[in-house]
């Protein structure tokens, strides 16, 4: 073989390598981040499903009103809008909570605790992470790990999202939701739809 292509193969070799080994650790990172988020959903929330109970109350605001579903569905969205908040509030207190004792609450702290050491190791070697700055396939809500940080981390986890941010690494509302979290978790005076035009 010729010296010249060996050299040009080499080349290639050294040019394809990095790459393959790049979108192989990313795809490793969006496996992490997965996982995290399943975990962290793990004791939350509800065995329900909230879509059901929504559309069983709507139904039944929609029939009270003395529409048809039809004719509540050709309403303007402004005028939709408040039926259906007001479906997804009362659907919400309707359901039953998985958390009903202590020895539960235990095993969501400790998730909590080890998902959220193992999302600063991650942020800390390779920046914020969002299923979205990976290109992964499966989408995760990263910004929840943090949001459910026990108090021992909020230190490291102010420290990261202060860094971030100056890195514009991490959105304005992914920042705003945890630091409401950090600051003991206030009334939030702002929507996701206040942020769309980051």
């Amino acid at each position: 073989m010729p010296p010249f292509k060996i050299i040009n193969l080499l080349i290639l070799l050294v040019l394809v390598i990095p790459l393959h080994s790049q979108q192989a650790q990313e795809k490793d990172l969006c496996s992490q981040l997965v996982t995290l988020v399943e975990r962290d959903q793990q004791y939350r929330g509800t065995n329900d499903i909230i879509a059901d109970h929504v559309n069983q109350v709507l139904d039944s605001l929609i029939q009270a009103k003395g529409l048809t579903p039809q004719q509540f569905e050709a309403l303007p969205a402004q005028e939709q809008g408040p039926t259906k908040q007001l479906a997804i509030k009362i659907a919400g207190q309707q359901m039953k909570p998985i958390i009903t004792n202590d020895s539960l609450a235990q095993l969501k702290l400790a998730l909590d605790l080890e998902n959220t050491k193992t999302l600063i190791d991650l942020v800390q070697k390779h920046g914020w992470l969002t299923s979205k700055n990976l290109g992964c396939s499966q989408s995760s809500k990263t910004v929840l790990i943090f949001r459910h940080a026990p108090k021992v981390y909020w230190e490291q986890v102010r420290e990261i999202i202060e860094n971030e941010k100056a890195a514009n690494r991490i959105s304005g509302y992914e920042y705003y939701v945890i630091d409401n979290h950090l600051k003991g978790r206030p009334p939030m005076t702002k929507k996701y739809a206040d942020f769309t035009n980051e």
